[in-house]
């Protein structure tokens, strides 16, 4: 075969993982030799993107070997409930206050008292507001100054019910049962405020360098800001959780609800057809009974419209999740320092979502191997089991693998 002997240690990581060898160990038989097998194809994949140039690492070189298991190996939940509570503890700031972070609510505020300089409810609005933003910026600094980073939000936000529903999903996400327990430390973007532009830049850079994996809110609209935060957790080698929502008719009439009680001064069918207009924004064109709405208000079935535009959140979501798992190159990026494939992992639920985040920071992701025929190329996928998504891969391309693993880690001229 061409290949050169391997050490007694992984010679024993073949036979139970483990790499002390034994004078009595043997492999006895083919299931042994096959799961031993696996077992490596699996950490080849995870660590090297490819399994060739692993077993050239790792078969003759005990220490490394040793060392990378070690790196792997999980770590359990009191490391996490015993840590100390925080030197400088995130003070919280309620849901509906945090809107009043964002600049749009500034500029109307700003705009307001422009216009009437008499206006009370626009200053006691502002004086809120610059005591929001006190707090946000005592919650930034505690951000940067935080003992550990374990999880990473990555969002969008810009009106009040953005900001809303952005929180109570993380709270949901982190109030879990999974990992209430745990004293988890993860940067929440509603509850932080930064003025500068570069400022704000740099310190979520730090932010992504220092967090354990990255979680990517799907939302109405996405932004490069949030998308670039992906990217750059997946080039780090990082794992991104996208949580995709798959809301009910219920989460669609408490949408509703929320979006009356933020919006007063709007009429529900306004908020409707907005709503309409943001998941679905062809369907004033394509849509008989939509274009028949916006022409003639008086015709409009208010139910019918709920349902209607419950469709168009399932499918608008529905497209996004299928987007980040099989079609958008950005759902495979590539680690700059090692050139291993990284695959965005989608989730649906905040149990999966949850169950994700534990696994990850915890180290005990569950991984399958997947082979796939591709132009008459096998290619080798590492899939993870909460998500099912691609987590890891290796082209089946002779040429292109030949090419990468011949330039990619040399230096740049």
């Amino acid at each position: 075969m061409g290949y050169d002997r391997i050490t007694h240690a992984f010679f024993q990581y073949l036979i139970d993982g483990g790499t002390e060898y034994k004078s009595e160990s043997a492999i006895s038989s083919l299931e042994v030799l096959r799961n031993g097998v696996e077992r490596f194809r699996k950490i080849a994949l995870l660590i090297f993107g490819n399994i060739k140039y692993a077993f050239k690492q790792l078969s003759r070189n005990a220490e490394q070997l040793n060392d990378l298991l070690w790196a792997l190996s999980p770590r359990e939940d009191s490391e996490f409930s015993s840590r100390h509570e925080p030197v400088h503890p995130i003070e919280k700031i309620p849901g509906e206050d945090t809107y009043f972070l964002g600049y749009l609510v500034q500029r109307e505020l700003v705009q307001r008292l422009k216009d009437d300089p008499e206006d009370a409810e626009a200053r006691e609005a502002e004086e809120k507001r610059k005591s929001i933003v006190h707090i946000g910026q005592r919650n930034h600094e505690a951000y940067l100054a935080s003992d550990h980073l374990d999880v990473y939000i990555a969002t969008s936000m810009r009106v009040r019910h953005e900001y809303l529903f952005v929180h109570e999903q993380t709270e949901r996400i982190f109030q879990h049962p999974r990992l209430h327990s745990l004293k988890i430390r993860w940067f929440d973007p509603t509850q932080a405020y930064c003025l500068d532009r570069i400022d704000k830049g740099l310190s979520e850079a730090l932010m992504l360098k220092r967090a354990k994996c990255t979680v990517y809110f799907a939302q109405e609209t996405d932004t490069l800001g949030k998308d670039s935060e992906l990217a750059s957790t997946l080039a780090q080698g990082k794992p991104v959780i996208a949580f995709v929502p798959q809301p009910s008719s219920e989460d669609v009439q408490d949408l509703i609800s929320k979006l009356q009680r933020l919006y007063p001064g709007e009429c529900e069918e306004d908020i409707l057809l907005e709503q309409i207009r943001i998941f679905d924004p062809d369907a004033a064109w394509k849509d008989p009974n939509v274009r028949r709405w916006l022409d003639d208000p008086t015709s409009i079935d208010l139910q019918k419209v709920r349902e209607r535009l419950s469709e168009s959140i399932s499918r608008h979501y529905d497209r996004r999740a299928k987007m980040l798992r099989e079609d958008h190159p950005l759902g495979i990026q590539v680690n700059l320092d090692t050139g291993v494939a990284n695959g965005v992992l989608v989730v649906r639920t905040v149990d999966a979502c949850s169950e994700l985040i534990h696994r990850v920071i915890t180290k005990n992701l569950e991984l399958e191997i997947e082979t796939k025929i591709i132009n008459g190329n096998e290619y080798l996928i590492l899939k993870e089991t909460v998500s099912g998504c691609v987590y890891r891969v290796m082209t089946g391309d002779a040429m292109l693998t030949n090419a990468f693993w011949n330039f990619y880690l040399e230096p740049s001229e």
